[in-house]
């Protein structure tokens, strides 16, 4: 097992669960804690809301927990050590999330005509090209530091929908 997926199990058995079900406010509402929800690594770019949004929908998740910065997953792919901090955050928030709400599966997603890119590439097909090359290192680079039980999906974003790679 990881250092990674030994963390998230210590901090999980030493979560108290805090109370949020018997809150009548809660209650009113209808809504339930619930431990199912998955956690996304998205760019900032709010032109992807709404297809996420309809993602979410169509699979049945009401919450999620959202991890988003610039470029997405891009930097968990980086072997730079300019990134290193960002990608170290990253992870820190990945245990926290898999701690405080047992999320189990963990959507990796690159976006279409990110800006991040953009400015590096001559053309559309080879900014897809390294983007979806990113995706796959950053889906592994994340395997490796979680155990099996954590399902790790790397997803291509346009404006058309949520795309696996």
């Amino acid at each position: 097992m990881s250092e990674m997926t030994d963390k998230i199990k210590r901090l999980t058995e030493a979560r108290r669960d805090f109370p949020f079900e018997s809150s009548e406010l809660l209650k009113k509402t209808g809504y339930r804690l619930s431990y199912d929800r998955p956690l996304i690594v998205r760019c900032f770019d709010s032109r992807l809301d709404t297809v996420f949004d309809e993602f979410l929908k169509e699979n049945g998740w009401s919450h999620r927990d959202v991890i988003s910065l610039p470029g997405g997953a891009r930097v968990l792919a980086s072997d730079d050590p300019a990134d290193a901090t960002t990608k170290r955050t990253i992870l820190e928030a990945i245990e926290t999330s898999v701690a405080a709400h047992e999320a189990k599966w963990i959507l990796l997603t690159i976006h279409f005509d990110c800006k991040g890119y953009r400015i590096a590439f001559p053309s559309d097909q080879a900014e897809q090209e390294r983007q979806k090359d990113d995706l796959v290192a950053a889906v592994r680079t994340l395997r490796e530091k979680l155990s099996a039980e954590f399902f790790v999906e790397g997803r291509y974003v346009d404006g058309y929908g949520i795309h696996p790679v």
